[in-house]
């Protein structure tokens, strides 16, 4: 599985492993991918909420409904990573034979992205209803406090 993974990260797939909430959400958060991704500029990381929660008034029922979407995501997000491995490996299994069939490979590969897209919706979809929660007072307040480095 390491040389399947090390891989398709060659290949530009990128396979989230492990349970938690920054491993799922590492790629919102890379401090390199703040200057270069428009959708960082535009959605909150829920660390980013949580870490300033009493600074922007976040209410309890905001804060319980993040806490819900998050454990949603986790849940949905680790069904999804078991498919996306299964894949891989598929994968593996067909370009590790002496004679490729590219046409299969090729297929296989898209089954491979279309998981990899499945977890990257999931992700967008629970960011989106994130900021959906906040009030536009405590989006810009975010905003600032990311800007200012806070």
């Amino acid at each position: 599985m390491k040389k399947t993974a090390l891989f398709l990260v060659a290949l530009g797939v990128a396979i989230p492993l492990g349970g938690s909430t920054q491993a799922l959400l590492a790629q919102e958060e890379a401090p390199a991918a703040a200057g270069q991704d428009p959708l960082f500029r535009t959605l909150f990381p829920p660390e980013l909420i949580m870490q300033h929660r009493r600074t922007i008034g976040l209410n309890d029922e905001q804060r319980d409904a993040i806490s819900r979407l998050i454990s949603d995501l986790q849940g949905r997000v680790l069904g999804l990573q078991w498919e996306l491995a299964a894949e891989v490996e598929e994968l593996a299994v067909i370009t590790g034979r002496p004679q490729v069939d590219l046409d299969r490979a090729l297929d296989q590969m898209d089954s491979v992205l279309d998981k990899e897209k499945d977890i990257k919706q999931a992700h967008l979809e629970m960011l989106v209803r994130i900021k959906n929660i906040l009030t536009p007072e405590q989006q810009a307040q975010l905003e600032e406090l990311r800007r200012s480095g806070g």
